[in-house]
């Protein structure tokens, strides 16, 4: 399996990053940085940018980790901050539409910053030293840079503020914020379940919101793993080879910024859940011991949503991985012993409660809750706005969680709603991060892993024996109910729709050295509906995502005819071969031949003769991806709007996820019925479908050459999917700017193309249509792994990674893009863990 390409050296940076606040004293762990009241970490930095932190004591080692967050990424963890606490409007202005108010309005509802105060208030002690060496070390970089030649970053200086200091309890907002944004979609996609329903009713609900079969499952009802047989697809052609190439010349750096306009870009995060997780023993690789790939796919951002780093705790342990910025404990990582990667595991971790109030005595509100009426608690926030008056708003908060309605227009039809989520509850915590790096054990690392409360399978590997171990454990809160209902709509919160405890850690599934030797996870279902381990119910999700990624990765991983290596487990990061394209295609043309042609499309010919070769493949370049990827949505679009209307369609489009929409039409194309493709009683199923693939087809070709123009052979994939680096200064200063550029695969592709959040723009009137960027900016890339990364401990420094664009997010260094050609053209670095490879 080949298919990336190793970059072995970096070329010198021609702006060396500026080391503001480290002691010139350098020795082999690097250069000194004295934290005030707190000690001594040692802060080296690689050629691909990397931090790698050394210290004596953990807190001077958090310390250390978080100065060097903040000198590479300042700004974002600010922007992720003021997202979580609805103050974007202060830095940008209100935006077009008021959409940042917007976006500030909703946070504000939700009250996090409420909780992150009160998790951190019950944190571990561990846990909260952690974190206070972090505050320390982001607010001295904080200092030494207001006090430098070069000043705070850019976008501080552009934008004309000043951070506030940071504190511990912003970290755990940080972590937060991950799930809200993730558990975003779960909420939206209640509603949305809710509103179809009501248009056209349950059954038209269930199968547009399509769930992932209970086959496909990772585990049984019982929580034994199941065979990988289930998982193994047909494997499609040879992935693309790639050459050893020299890494791309460092950015050239400009003077001086552009004036700032009051055009500003939007931050609002957008809606998915997707990544990928693997893990071999060392009896199907080359290295003999495990092998690990881990590729988070997150909203695209610039710089990327993930940051990677080391930290060395002399005589504790060491470690190497991925963190969210702002949070400094590692998602995924490795030690000299151990690794582990996740994936998002999808619980249904929130809840919409239709509150019935009344007015209370002497004023305020009262809500109902088994038969007794609570207060409504009310709070009044100003919304600062840059530019603008200010905006004052009342907030209030049942006993079930915040209303949302105080903070997100348009809910009046479903009544008033408070959100209920597991970051609200005591229970939910952060502590097993900082235990994790010193685990030595599955049963070390487990334990840890069940301290956190976000919902993440986690792989795990050792490398004891022989050939090492590899093991799963699920972690997180998942709420149980008292019904079912919860799982799919909004519920009365007048009484019977309460939650009554979580799943146990007995009851979270697990397993240890699998007879596979392989464990994947792609956010696929873990469990079935019948789930019950220990005998009564479990609940944990419902909106998995399809199989499909796993069932190729699976595919890949087990159909290979050589032992497995560090470089083919890069390899199938960079697969963009589709599991239901070659389906679907074959449906449509069994169709066209059916019903013939559309008439009068000048381009239909020579699209069926581009689909019919088409070999599965989202390759950027791919002319039979283009008319596959049109003739898929455009089909989508007109099967949904017939049956809920073009307006609830808009709402429909961006809220649901795109693979469990995908997964509906796969259902009504194999079995065509009423109410969809317009057939009623008396009209002939099948020909209705055929039909409707012929009217599809002709409106995604007019679509194409309105985008392309008339020669089909120039049409390619690439051509309408762009990935646009968007850095939210980026039109205002050129610095930021990397470009746009051809982008590929697709939803259901393990090298993950996007979510499509913008696909309801395809039912825009024409005019519409072409304001809101036309048919690239509807399929634009606003997807994507934030870093691929293969940790190998066998050497120690053999792991691989690479990021979506740099380690840093200052322009003036030349670590902002230097990753960003090796990640779009399949390349990655080594990454350096013992102190004699790091330079």
């Amino acid at each position: 399996m080949t298919g990336v390409a190793f970059l072995l050296s970096a070329a010198a940076c021609s702006v060396d990053q500026d080391d503001v606040g480290l002691d010139e004293r350098i020795g082999e762990q690097g250069s000194a940085l004295e934290i005030s009241g707190v000690g001594v970490s040692y802060i080296s930095v690689d050629d691909q940018g990397m931090s790698h932190v050394t210290a004596w004591d953990e807190k001077a080692g958090y310390a250390g980790l978080c100065y060097a967050m903040a000198r590479d990424r300042l700004f974002q963890m600010d922007a992720v901050r003021r997202s979580a606490q609805g103050r974007l409007a202060e830095i940008y202005g209100p935006g077009d539409d008021d959409s940042i108010v917007g976006q500030d309005l909703l946070a504000r509802a939700q009250d996090l910053p409420a909780f992150a105060a009160a998790r951190y208030a019950t944190a571990a002690s561990r846990t909260k030293r952690a974190l206070q060496g972090c505050a320390a070390g982001v607010n001295q970089y904080i200092s030494v840079a207001k006090a430098s030649s070069g000043g705070l970053p850019l976008e501080f200086q552009a934008l004309g503020y000043e951070p506030e200091p940071w504190t511990p309890e912003d970290s755990v907002l940080s972590y937060i914020y991950v799930g809200v944004t993730f558990d975003t979609l779960t909420w939206f996609t209640k509603l949305e379940r809710a509103a179809v329903a009501a248009i056209a009713g349950t059954d038209v609900a269930t199968t547009l919101i399509k769930e992932a079969r209970d086959d496909v499952s990772m585990f049984d009802a019982q929580g034994n793993l199941k065979p990988i047989s289930q998982f193994l697809v047909p494997p499609g052609p040879s992935a693309l080879t790639a050459t050893i190439v020299n890494p791309p010349p460092p950015p050239s750096c400009l003077e001086g910024p552009r004036q700032l306009t009051q055009q500003l870009l939007r931050m609002a995060p957008a809606s998915g859940r997707a990544s990928n997780a693997w893990a071999v023993d060392g009896r199907l690789t080359s290295t003999g011991k495990p092998l690990l790939a881990t590729d988070p796919h997150f909203p695209h951002s610039t710089p990327a949503a993930v940051y990677l780093a080391q930290l060395k705790v002399t005589g504790q342990y060491n470690v190497a991985g991925w963190m969210v910025p702002g949070f400094p404990g590692f998602v995924s990582g490795h030690t000299d012993k151990i690794a582990w990667v996740p994936t998002f595991s999808l619980f249904d971790s929130v809840d919409l409660y239709k509150e019935t109030l009344r007015t209370a005595t002497g004023g305020g509100e009262e809500v109902l809750i088994n038969g007794q009426w609570k207060p409504v608690t009310r709070r009044v926030e100003t919304i600062r706005v840059k530019g603008e008056p200010n905006v004052y708003r009342t907030f209030r908060t049942t006993p079930h969680g915040p209303v949302i309605n105080d903070g997100l227009d348009g809910l009046e039809a479903f009544g008033t709603l408070a959100l209920k989520s597991t970051a609200g509850q005591p229970e939910w915590k952060v502590d097993g991060y900082f235990e994790m790096p010193a685990a030595t054990t599955f049963g070390q690392f487990k334990a840890a892993a069940l301290k956190q409360s976000i919902g993440w399978n986690f792989i795990f590997a050792d490398y004891t024996g022989p050939y090492g171990h590899i093991g799963y454990q699920n972690s997180g809160l998942a709420p149980q109910r008292q019904s079912p209902l919860n799982a799919l709509y909004p519920v009365p919160g007048s009484g019977g729709y309460e939650w009554t405890g979580y799943a146990t850690n007995a009851e979270l599934p697990s397993v240890y050295d699998p007879p596979s030797h392989v464990l994947v996870t792609a956010n696929n279902r873990m469990v079935p509906r019948d789930y019950a381990p220990q005998g009564r119910p479990v609940h944990l999700a419902n909106y998995w995502d399809m199989p499909w990624r796993a069932q190729r990765i699976t595919t890949r991983l087990t159909t290979a005819t050589q032992p497995l290596t560090p470089q083919d487990m890069a390899s199938i990061q960079l697969d963009t071969q589709t599991t239901i394209g070659l389906p679907l295609r074959d449906i449509y043309i069994g169709a066209l031949g059916r019903v013939g042609l559309p008439a009068g499309d000048p381009s239909a010919a020579a699209a069926v003769a581009a689909l019919q070769q088409w070999d599965g493949n989202t390759a950027a370049s791919s002319q039979g991806a283009a008319v596959y990827q049109m003739l898929t949505f455009i089909l989508l679009r007109n099967t949904v709007t017939d049956v809920i209307g073009p307006d609830e369609y808009a709402a429909f489009a961006p809220n649901v996820f795109l693979t469990n929409q995908l997964n509906g039409l796969l259902d009504v194309l194999g079995n065509p019925r009423a109410p969809y493709f317009g057939i009623a009683e008396g009209v002939d199923a099948a020909a209705a479908r055929d039909e409707a693939v012929r009217a599809a087809l002709g409106q995604a070709d007019e679509m194409l050459r309105g985008a392309l123009g008339s020669d089909v052979s120039a049409w390619t994939w690439g051509g309408i999917h762009e990935l646009t680096y968007n850095h939210p200064l980026a039109s205002e200063d050129a610095r930021f700017d990397i470009g746009t550029f051809a982008a590929t695969g697709d939803v259901e592709t393990v090298n993950v193309g996007g979510w499509f959040a913008k696909i309801g723009n395809l039912a825009l009137p024409p005019g519409d249509f072409e304001d809101a960027g036309g048919l690239r900016a509807a399929l634009a890339q606003d997807a994507l792994s934030a870093t691929r990364l293969v940790w190998n401990l066998a050497p120690l420094d053999g792991s691989l990674g690479v990021m979506s664009t740099g380690m840093s997010g200052d322009p003036r260094t030349c670590h902002y893009a230097d990753h960003a050609e090796a990640w779009r053209t399949g390349q990655i670095f080594p990454i350096p863990f013992t102190s004699a490879a790091i330079p």
